[in-house]
């Protein structure tokens, strides 16, 4: 009896390791910077084009930033290859096929009130996102899923903001949609300081910064970059946090 026992506070003190989530870092404006940041270990690198943001960038620039991240992954021969991310608010179909005929992103984001049939036409992998305020709101989340859908972002910022305002979704509400429909990223206010603490609470498929790694808008800090990835790396390594 005492071996059995032995054997079941074992396994209570090591959890089953669970899988590192997709990290996320948006609103490059760098080329070199968004090397870096895939050196360092980033899976998605997202580039705005909502003309809203301060961060938002030309199709130029994004071309060279898109083409940055490729060489950087090929470099760094992980076995997850870093995408790119053209993120947009509500965009007129014209420009998203110019962002993919310009820029060719691997993944576009559609950050505001898109519809289903919408995020679809382009017949391209996609990313959707979502400010929930209560369960509820989940219910058009699965409404998404499925076809040329790779997951689903939740975002702190209220109705009438697009993300970028450092606002944390409801802990509650992402644990509930991440547990119930798979491939959820969690978004807003995220930082180096309590990025591993939400990862051990909500287990999210992945983590999604700006503002939480940048000096300034839209500058990059390579230590606040390198410590977001250690810190999700923590989260999954001790699931604990002991």
């Amino acid at each position: 009896m005492s071996d059995d026992t032995d054997t079941m506070e074992v396994a209570q003190a090591h959890p089953p390791k669970k899988k590192m989530p997709y990290i996320k870092f948006c609103g490059f404006m760098n080329a070199r910077e968004a090397a870096t940041a895939v050196s360092l270990g980033a899976d998605l690198i997202g580039i705005n084009f909502w003309p809203g943001s301060p961060r938002a960038i030309h199709l130029k620039l994004a071309r060279s930033i898109h083409e940055a991240v490729k060489k950087a992954s090929a470099e760094r021969n992980s076995k997850r290859p870093a995408r790119t991310v053209a993120v947009m608010v509500n965009p007129d179909a014209e420009l998203v096929l110019e962002i993919l005929r310009e820029v060719e992103p691997d993944i576009l984001q559609f950050h505001g009130e898109e519809p289903v049939h919408v995020c679809r036409y382009f017949r391209h992998p996609f990313i959707k996102a979502f400010r929930p305020r209560g369960s509820g709101d989940l219910k058009a989340i699965a409404t998404y899923t499925g076809g040329y859908n790779v997951g689903y972002l939740l975002d702190g910022a209220r109705d009438d903001e697009y993300g970028g305002t450092g606002k944390i979704v409801s802990p509650a509400l992402a644990t509930e949609a991440f547990q119930s429909i798979p491939r959820g990223f969690l978004a807003g206010g995220l930082t180096p300081k309590n990025v591993a603490g939400l990862v051990r609470q909500m287990s999210p498929y992945g983590v999604d910064v700006a503002s939480g790694i940048e000096m300034r808008v839209g500058i990059k800090s390579l230590d606040l970059m390198a410590e977001f990835i250690r810190e999700v790396r923590a989260a999954i390594e001790n699931p604990l946090g002991l």
